[in-house]
């Protein structure tokens, strides 16, 4: 049970760091398609620490247009695929394998197979061939990825979760989509939960990737063995606005430059269990009212007045794995408690802000997702 970091391509250094020091609450680590073979040290580190070390071929984006974006992924030859022909084609989907694990660095410890977004019954085949076929490249143990409709018809989940079982896969990384924004209903959540508990009860591990506070949630009531996150980012899953992106043209100034494009530093705030801009966590960090109150003190963020902001990527690991770490101490019975008591607290505290500590020009911080795992969270625990 842990929580799993997927590295964009500057986070290596800080991960490495962080790692060699503490790792409670931490499983894994997903190295960037395109950067991974520089992110060796913190590969490395994450061997020591006895955690499993993932790589991201993204392939999910290959069967869609795109610009510079998609150059340099593994298996993109400059068009994006026809699903129906490589679904039919047996030598294309060996070649798509053998290029996606010849991309795997030796480092490496589970291998990712190709994958497509699940839209029917021929994609679901698809990649459980692809996955099926990577098996059998590699001795390493190989751990599919399934970007699933947030409403998936729950036959087809089930059969999935049979047909993934059969196979002899042990664990999967279940991707919603879209999920994890903070617009989520209690329908669509109780879905979620639901899906993953028919593959955890096919005897497979489950990750909800990239699911923020749907898939803490979701690990406190045991519907998930751990879930993943970016750092600073990648807490939630749109397929379609990805895919839009990666087709949209940059941005330009009068003299043909690029504008735009910088990485994001998103500054995780535990007191309203959100992730928001440097700016905006800045300011709210500088108001003496509710600083306490939003921020931390782990480590270095203890002896800062803007702890947070100082290094937000830093912040953002400890603060996250202790969070998990201090669930996986919690007795069971209990676990599901501490979570609604922190839900509870964010809302209470993000209604604070909205009302008066909000900038101009500043959205309002939603409340709907966190009160629907409320909600569910309590269904479940009356049921119990």
């Amino acid at each position: 049970m842990s929580v799993e970091f997927q590295l964009d391509h500057q986070d290596h250094y800080k991960v490495e760091d962080f790692l060699s020091r503490a790792h409670a609450g931490v499983g894994a680590i997903t190295l960037h398609a395109k950067r991974a073979k520089y992110q060796q040290g913190a590969a490395d580190a994450a061997v020591a620490a006895g955690l499993e070390v993932l790589y991201d071929p993204r392939t999910e984006r290959l069967d869609s247009p795109g610009l510079t974006t998609l150059d340099g992924l593994p298996g993109y030859h400059g068009e994006p695929y026809d699903l129906g022909r490589l679904a039919a084609d047996l030598s294309s989907r060996q070649r798509l394998v053998a290029e996606v694990i010849e991309a795997h660095p030796d480092f490496v410890t589970v291998v990712t197979p190709p994958h497509f977004m699940v839209r029917d019954d021929r994609t679901a085949q698809l990649n459980l061939a692809l996955a099926e076929a990577a098996a059998l490249t590699t001795d390493k143990p190989v751990r599919p990825v399934l970007t699933l409709r947030a409403r998936i018809n729950p036959e087809m989940a089930a059969g999935l979760a049979r047909d993934y079982a059969a196979a002899g896969f042990g664990a999967v990384d279940l991707r919603f989509t879209p999920l994890g924004s903070e617009n989520d209903s209690i329908l669509k959540i109780r879905s979620v939960f639901r899906i993953a508990d028919m593959f955890r009860d096919a005897g497979m591990r489950v990750i909800l990737g990239r699911s923020g506070n749907v898939g803490r949630a979701g690990f406190a009531l045991g519907h998930v063995d751990g879930f993943s996150v970016g750092v600073g980012q990648m807490e939630h899953v749109n397929h379609a606005v990805d895919v839009s992106r990666q087709n949209r043209p940059p941005k330009l100034d009068e003299n043909g430059n690029r504008v735009g494009g910088g990485v994001w530093q998103g500054v995780y705030l535990p007191g309203i269990a959100a992730t928001l801009s440097m700016a905006r966590a800045k300011a709210l960090l500088e108001h003496s009212d509710i600083r306490t109150r939003l921020g931390c003190r782990i480590d270095a963020c203890g002896r800062s007045l803007l702890g947070p902001v100082d290094d937000y990527r830093s912040h953002y690991m400890h603060a996250r794995a202790s969070e998990v770490a201090a669930l996986i101490s919690t007795p069971e019975p209990w676990r599901a408690k501490r979570e609604t008591d922190r839900l509870r607290r964010a809302i209470e505290l993000r209604e604070l802000v909205n009302s008066g500590y909000r900038s101009h020009g500043d959205p309002e911080l939603k409340t709907r997702t966190l009160r629907s795992l409320v909600d569910g969270i309590e269904e479940e625990r009356a049921v119990a």
